[in-house]
């Protein structure tokens, strides 16, 4: 049997007490017996204070670079439905799309679904864990279909939809006068949806809002309170491109050092640096907030990908873009990422190739 008293396994100690205090019963766990507990309770402290700062400098630098974008029109199996069935379909898919390719999912959403997504809500509120499993048979990252999630996410979806949009229902009479905030707006009622719920910076509800906005199913008469939806792609480019900064080394640290599951309060507060970071690269720019998160969200996932480093700069940073960029995207900078000249990864060699924190939640 180990003996706790061993140094490796009093850091183990250390660790759980560290992530639980109640995970564990009173050990050999002072901070010089291990490390590790050293730098948990470092970044426990800095936790507590300001562990991130927004470069309002290199705010302005993107919001330069990404002023000029002129978004095109695009034509979408859905396009021309009824506005109707269009939300639907939008609000189906949304409800579950998280951890996975975002073009995969609604393509197959799409095929499922349409034309006539919003007279299916009945059976789609039936929808059980083998019916996801067979739409995503295909998809590479199998761990990530995550079916019985799913299912369930979208059954509630299907079934507050049919309330929300029956004669006389919110979302019939939001889509009446359609706008953002207040008792009677679209956060509000979304938020009748469980799957759009349990996020303090409601990710789902706002990328849905995005849509709705961009393509013009909804036109929302308040567009200023489109809020930014904060995922891990722009997390990772707003940390590598300088805009969004680790405050101490512990956090840095963090961020550059082995990948484990990441605490939750730190992915809140990352979270809402980013969003205050956007807030001021759409100010600086002039771009709404919907079409720059669908822009610089183009760009961390297909430029600023995971596992960039230095070694893989002449294959992402400094190369055309990949074959999957939109069009409207390619054009702010054929031949390289449109953040290049300022990036704070790619031109500072002390500064670190930042990765989002590992947190496998619906959120994210």
């Amino acid at each position: 049997a180990y003996s706790p008293r061993s140094s490796s396994m009093a850091c183990f100690y250390s660790a759980m007490l560290a992530w639980n205090p109640t995970a564990v019963d009173k050990r050999n766990t002072s901070p010089k017996s291990c490390p590790r507990l050293v730098i948990y309770m470092s970044l426990d402290r800095d936790l507590d204070g300001d562990p991130f700062r927004v470069d309002l400098f290199r705010c302005r630098d993107a919001a330069q670079v990404i002023a000029s974008y002129a978004g095109v029109h695009t034509v979408e199996p859905w396009t021309h439905l009824p506005k109707i069935d269009q939300l639907v379909f939008k609000t189906l898919f949304i409800s579950i799309c998280h951890q996975m390719n975002w073009d995969v999912l609604q393509s197959a959403m799409a095929d499922w679904l349409l034309p006539d997504a919003g007279d299916r809500l009945g059976e789609l509120a039936n929808t059980s864990p083998k019916e996801i499993s067979d739409l995503l048979r295909h998809y590479p990252k199998q761990e990530r279909v995550r079916a019985v999630e799913r299912s369930r996410m979208l059954r509630g979806t299907a079934e507050q939809l049919s309330v929300l949009l029956k004669a006389g229902g919110r979302l019939r009479r939001l889509l009446e006068a359609p706008v953002l905030e207040g008792q009677s707006g679209f956060y509000d009622t979304i938020a009748a949806i469980p799957a759009y719920t349990g996020d303090p910076f409601d990710k789902k509800a706002r990328v849905l809002a995005h849509d709705l906005y961009r393509e013009g199913i909804v036109n929302f008469s308040d567009p200023e309170n489109l809020k930014p939806a904060v995922e891990y792609h722009l997390i990772r480019l707003y940390l590598r491109s300088g805009r969004v900064v680790p405050a101490s080394e512990s956090v840095r640290d963090e961020l550059l050092g082995e990948r484990r599951p990441a605490r939750p309060r730190l992915v809140k507060l990352l979270r809402g640096a980013v969003d205050m970071a956007m807030r001021q690269t759409a100010l600086y720019s002039g771009i709404d907030v919907a079409t720059l998160n669908y822009l610089e969200w183009q760009i961390g996932r297909s430029i600023c990908v995971e596992e960039l480093g230095p070694e893989l700069v002449d294959f992402h940073c400094e190369a055309p873009a990949p074959a999957d960029m939109p069009d409207d995207v390619r054009a702010l900078a054929t031949c390289r990422c449109p953040f290049a000249g300022f990036c704070g990864s790619l031109n500072d060699p002390g500064y670190g190739w930042f990765r989002e924190p590992q947190f496998q939640k619906a959120i994210y």
